[in-house]
């Protein structure tokens, strides 16, 4: 259930960041938070990138020692197995994990189910990707 972006509602306020690095990191530093928004202004316009976590699982398949997996919900780091090796980081295609300062990975975990970049954006430039069931 990855996070969805229209970087076209998105004003690049970095309101998502701070509500992420306040709730898990407990401090308003937005190079902490687990989605990270850059935003350029050029001739054109404004243009807005977001980097987030799209759960393509890549960095559950590289752990050497099985600490990321996924629940069906989102994906979860086990701190005690975490070994800090860096290689979640290294594989993963948005460059959005990072070891923090206990040398652990640090990966988006939805804030368990209600992620506060999305409660907290005030476009709702994000948002939940739920994949709807077929109907038979």
């Amino acid at each position: 259930m990855p996070l969805m972006f229209k970087k076209s509602l998105c004003t690049g306020c970095k309101l998502c960041q701070l509500a992420c690095s306040a709730t898990h990191e407990k401090a308003f530093n937005p190079e902490k938070a687990r989605i990270k928004i850059t935003h350029e202004y050029r001739e054109d316009g404004i243009h807005v990138t977001s980097k987030h976590c799209t759960f393509c699982k890549k960095c559950e398949a590289a752990c050497p020692e099985g600490a990321i997996s996924n629940n069906g919900v989102n994906m979860i780091v086990d701190r005690d197995k975490c070994i800090g090796c860096a290689t979640c980081v290294e594989t993963c295609p948005t460059q959005i994990i990072f070891i923090d300062v206990n040398h652990k990975s640090v990966i988006c975990d939805l804030c368990g189910g209600l992620p506060k970049c999305v409660q907290w954006c005030p476009k709702g430039a994000i948002s939940l990707f739920i994949k709807k069931k077929a109907v038979a």
